[in-house]
């Protein structure tokens, strides 16, 4: 079980990497390559916007403004 953990500590780009183009391959196959590309394109353009709205000050404002405290 160490080994496991220190492999996945010493090589964890290559394992992200690598489950990446797996799951890009699984929806390829599922859904086509135009498809598939359309989604990964929202989920860049929705992690870019996410991040560039939700910082920490601004998800606080946020939160204050739409949660009944």
């Amino acid at each position: 079980m160490d080994l496991l953990k220190e492999f996945l500590v010493k090589h964890l780009g290559e394992v992200i990497g690598g489950l990446i183009g797996l799951v890009f391959a699984i929806f390829v196959l599922i859904f086509g390559f135009f498809k598939t590309l359309f989604i990964f394109i929202c989920i860049a353009v929705g992690i870019f916007i996410g991040g560039r709205y939700f910082e920490k000050k601004k998800l606080i404002e946020f939160l204050d403004k739409h949660l009944p405290w």
